[in-house]
Formats: C-alpha cells, structure tokens, sequence
C-alpha cells in the first residue's frame, strides 16, 4: 500500500516494472496479447526515464482518473499526487490499486510504440475509408463551436478518434491485466472512467455478451476494422437486444 507521501521518480520506476512483472504472469497464465512485445518493451524502459509531477487534468486527457502520461520512445510520468487520489472518500486501497493501474496503463502505450502504433495507423485508414460520412457530420458540428481545438479537417478529426480509441483499447487491456491479479477496489476505479461519450466501459459491455477472448481477436486483433464508432454501434446494438428481451 502506498505510503501518504508524493511519488518520486524512484517510485514511478519501481511501479513501472512491478507492472511489466504484472502484464507478463498474466498474459501468460490467459494467454492474450495484453503486450505483444514486452520483452522489447522491458529492454527499452531498462534505460528510459521515470517522472513524478503534479498533472493537470487536461495534460492527460478525457478519461477521469487518468493519471499518467507516456512521451516515446521511453519517458514515463505518473502524477506525484495519486497517494491522495481517494482524499476526502479516505479509501486506502485506492491509490495503491491506481498507481498500479497508471503503471501498467504508460506501460501498454510504451509497448504499441514499440511495435510501431500499428493499432492507430490503421484506425485512423479506417475511420477516414469507412466513416466519412461520420467524419462530416463531425466536422460541421466543430465547424460552428466557439473551439475547434485546432481540427481543421477530416484528417485532424480521424487523428482524433484513432487516438482516442487507442486510449479506450489501452484502459480496457490494464483493466483485464489487473482484475486478474484481484487488486483491491479495481471496480471502483474503473468506474470512475465511465464518464465520457466513449468510455472504457463499451469494451467490457461487449465483453460481457461475447466474451474476453472476443475482443482481443475479434476487435483488439482485428487492426483497421474497429474503431469507436463501431464500438458504440455495437455498444448500442448489445442494449437494444437486451432491451427486447426485458420487454418481451
């Protein structure tokens, strides 16, 4: 359990690999892909540099509780504070369960750079040949907002979304590495990522009607034939089923 004390960069290091430790007994014992080239990814980080700063928010983007941050090809920052993440709720298991979590989450980032980011690149073909319909109703709805967040086009748009699943992929992968280790209140922070149009939890509803395996193949596995939009369309497809037979 973590003591109630800023993170060092020592810290972020210790928790960083006590992760790749994690990824690996797990992915060995489910036999998934959580980190295809962890090896290469340990080897990497062996020489990488470790960060413990307050973040903003807005630095580590949408989801709550996020709170790390990775830079290629092998820095890795974790906010200082997360030791008191669970301040005024005083639930001590929290912040332990959350550092591990973040570790584990810069981790997966720093593996898929390794293997190129192939899982973006391809999204966002994707999105761009599959979706365009999507990306112009997305562009006029930026079009007439006081912040275009600096998205001038279909291809900023795509960028945006690819990144952004990729994220939801990545919360999904730390989410199945830890709750195979039974680390203690888990649930409630993965509950706490729920907030946003395209949360984490669209996987693990899909999960709950296939299965594990499902995803890591049939979406994680499946490279420029997913992405968020799909996700939720399936997401939404999943509650109108369940809905039928509620009322039937």
């Amino acid at each position: 359990m973590l003591r109630r004390r800023e993170l060092t960069s020592e810290d972020v290091r210790r928790l960083v690999f006590d992760s790749i430790g994690l990824i690996a007994e797990t992915q060995g014992e489910l036999d998934l892909p959580i980190c295809p080239h962890l090896d290469h990814t340990r080897q990497i980080l062996l020489n990488g540099k470790f960060f413990a700063r307050p973040l903003p928010r807005k630095f580590v983007g949408q989801y709550h509780m996020a709170y790390g941050a990775f830079s290629p090809p092998a820095s890795i920052t974790l906010d200082s504070m997360i030791p008191f993440c669970d301040r005024p709720l005083n639930i001590p298991e929290v912040p332990t369960t959350l550092a591990n979590y973040t570790a584990t989450h810069e981790v997966i980032h720093a593996d898929d750079n390794v293997g190129g980011d192939r899982m973006f690149m391809a999204t966002q073909d994707h999105i761009l040949h599959e979706h365009e319909d999507k990306l112009m109703k997305g562009m006029e709805i930026i079009e007439v907002s006081d912040d275009h967040c600096g998205i001038v086009s279909h291809d900023d748009l795509a960028c945006l979304w690819a990144t952004q699943y990729v994220d939801m992929i990545t919360h999904y992968r730390t989410y199945v590495a830890l709750r195979h280790r039974r680390l203690p209140r888990l649930d409630f922070v993965w509950d706490h990522m729920q907030n946003d149009f395209f949360p984490p939890k669209l996987l693990t509803k899909i999960e709950r009607e296939k299965d594990t395996r499902y995803i890591f193949e049939d979406i994680i596995g499946q490279m420029g034939e997913y992405c968020l939009i799909d996700a939720l369309m399936e997401s939404t497809s999943i509650g109108d089923r369940a809905v039928c037979r509620y009322t039937v």
